[in-house]
C-alpha cells in the first residue's frame, strides 16, 4: 500500500501512512508556474500498487482540485492496481442541487471527473449532503467525525454541556455527539436567501443560562451562523462557549469575528490545513478503510 499526500493534505497523509501497517509514503513534488498553471509529480513507482491519494480541497479550491485531478491521472498512468482517494473536505458539496434555471450542477461536475479519470473508491468527511455520493457508480463513502467531537470534548470536564446544531436539518449528526458525551442536544431555525447568500436565525428561547455551549456544524465559512448563535447564547447567559466544525475554512476574517462575539474556542478537524485544526482524522479514515 503506498500513500500519496497530496499538496493540500501532506501532514494529514503522513498521519494515515504511519497508522497503516506495512505502507509507504511517496514523496510527491509540486510548484506553480510563474503563469499560473500547476505542476505535480508522484516520484515513486506506483506499477501494480494499491494506492491512497489524500487530498483536501478547501480554498484555493479550483487550484486544490486540480491538483487532486492531476495525481489522479498520474497514478492511473503509472498503471497503479487500484486507486482510492480521500477527499476530507469537498469543494462545492454545497452545490448538490439545481435551484434555479441556468445553473450547473457543480458537484456532480467534480464528482464526474474524479472518476473519470480512473479513481477506484472515495471517501469524504462529513459531506455536506450526501446526495453527492449518488453521483459515483464507484464505492464512495462519508466518514463521520462526531463521536471524535465527542471524545474531544468530553475530555474538558464542560460544566452541564449542551449540544446545538445549526438547523434542524443538522440535528440527527449533532445528537451523535450529543450521546458519546451523556448530554443534550437541541437545533436552532435557520432560513438563508437563495439569491443574496444572507442569513437569519429565528430566537427561540433554548435554556443555556450558566450552561457550556458546543455549536457544531460541518462548515464554518465566513462564520456569519456561528457569529448569530454566540450572540443569541450570550444574551441568553450562556457561559462558555465552543464553534466546533468537521471543516475550518474561516474565510478571511471569521476566526477574529467568533472569538470577538464571545466563542472560547474554535475546534475544527484537519480535512482543512488550519490552527484551529485540533482533532485529527487520521484514525478514523485508517479505521474505515481498513475494514
Amino acid at each position: 500500500m503506498i500513500i500519496i499526500p497530496g499538496p493540500a493534505s501532506q501532514i494529514l497523509g503522513v498521519e494515515i501512512a504511519k497508522l497503516m501497517k506495512d505502507a509507504i509514503l511517496s514523496p510527491v513534488s509540486f510548484k506553480t508556474f510563474p503563469d499560473g498553471e500547476i505542476y505535480v509529480r508522484i516520484e515513486r513507482e506506483l506499477k501494480g500498487e494499491q494506492v491512497v491519494i489524500v487530498q483536501s480541497t478547501y480554498p484555493p479550491q479550483d487550484y486544490h482540485l486540480m491538483q487532486l485531478y492531476q495525481l489522479i491521472d498520474a497514478a492511473r498512468g503509472a498503471e497503479a492496481k487500484k486507486i482510492t482517494v480521500f477527499v476530507p473536505y469537498l469543494a462545492y458539496s454545497r452545490q448538490d442541487k439545481k435551484f434555479l434555471i441556468g445553473e450547473p450542477l457543480s458537484s456532480k461536475i467534480i464528482c464526474n471527473t474524479i472518476e473519470n479519470l480512473g479513481a477506484n473508491e472515495i471517501f469524504f468527511l462529513d459531506i455536506h449532503s450526501e446526495l453527492i455520493l449518488n453521483f459515483f457508480t464507484i464505492p464512495a463513502h462519508n466518514l463521520i467525525a462526531l463521536e471524535l467531537f465527542g471524545k474531544y470534548f468530553k475530555e474538558l470536564a464542560l460544566s452541564n454541556p449542551l449540544i446545538i446544531a445549526p438547523d434542524k436539518g443538522a440535528l440527527k449528526k449533532a445528537q451523535i455527539a450529543a450521546q458519546f458525551m451523556n448530554t443534550e442536544c437541541t437545533y436552532i431555525e435557520k432560513t438563508r436567501d437563495r439569491h443574496t447568500g444572507n442569513i437569519t436565525i429565528e430566537i427561540k428561547e433554548i435554556n443555556v443560562k450558566n450552561r457550556d455551549i458546543i455549536l457544531i456544524d460541518d462548515i464554518i465559512s465566513t462564520g456569519g451562523t456561528m457569529v448569530k448563535t454566540i450572540e443569541m447564547a450570550k444574551s441568553q447567559g450562556a457561559n462558555r462557549i465552543y464553534a466546533a466544525c468537521s471543516h475550518p475554512l474561516l474565510i478571511e476574517n471569521a476566526k477574529y469575528r467568533i472569538l470577538q462575539a464571545g466563542a472560547t474556542e474554535i475546534i475544527g478537524t484537519n480535512s482543512v490545513d488550519s490552527e484551529c485544526a485540533k482533532i485529527s482524522i487520521a484514525p478514523l479514515f485508517v479505521e474505515k478503510f481498513v475494514k
